[in-house]
């Protein structure tokens, strides 16, 4: 893995908020522990992308963010053309714009960008950089500590190819208003409003979904 990729996927694990853990990047990179710490060390001694505190993990810096932006925003619009014009899943949508991301030049980004109307948000719910305003504060997610009376809307999604997977079988969405009703050690259990169902979701899916509260509507 090169290492603006290393850092691609410590910005899609939030690192552009708050530091992530060792652990969460191992998890994602498929790399032990031992390993992501000397990448972590190395980078952040050698360049100015990327902060690393012992026990809190790693940050990048706002170079690092800048660095990063363009080729975050490369990704994320390849995703919403596969996603809207070529009917792609999530799920696909995120592998091949790996892949694709860093392939071509930037006059077609540019064309490309043009051509979908210059979008704010990618299929999964987070800002095109560039194109939308940063976002400077640490979302929740729905493991967090949330009220069991409050409604939440559904946010973003993670990028994780994992996660897409279980999105192929889950009936949650982006904009969706939910309630939690449960926690379990594994999974919670919300209430979907536009399903009317109750749903179970499992931890690994429920920490990747980010929300805010749903505001109450006034009535005049």
């Amino acid at each position: 893995m090169s290492d603006l990729d290393f850092l691609k996927l410590i910005y899609e694990l939030g690192g552009s908020l708050h530091n992530v853990s060792n652990g969460d990047i191992a998890r994602k990179a498929h790399l032990s522990n031992a390993s992501v710490t000397e990448r972590t060390r190395s980078l952040a001694k050698n360049t100015e992308l990327l902060s690393y505190t012992k026990y809190y993990g790693s940050k990048l810096t706002n170079k690092g963010i800048e660095v990063l932006n363009p080729y975050i925003q490369q990704q994320r619009l390849i995703e919403v053309w596969l996603v809207t014009d070529l009917e792609f899943s999530l799920e696909s949508a995120h592998k091949e714009s790996d892949i694709l991301t860093n392939k071509v030049s930037e006059t077609f980004i540019d064309k490309l960008n043009d051509r979908l109307n210059y979008p704010k948000f990618c299929p999964h719910g987070n800002i095109i950089p560039n194109n939308s305003p940063m976002i400077k504060s640490t979302q929740q997610t729905l493991i967090d500590d949330l009220s069991s009376d409050q409604k939440y809307i559904v946010q973003s999604f993670a990028e994780d190819s994992y996660v897409f997977s279980i999105l192929e079988t889950i009936d949650i969405k982006l904009q969706d208003t939910v309630k939690v009703l449960s926690y379990a050690e594994d999974n919670i259990i919300i209430f979907n409003f536009r399903t009317g169902n109750k749903q179970l979701l499992p931890k690994t899916l429920a920490e990747a979904i980010r929300i805010q509260k749903k505001s109450p509507v006034s009535i005049d």
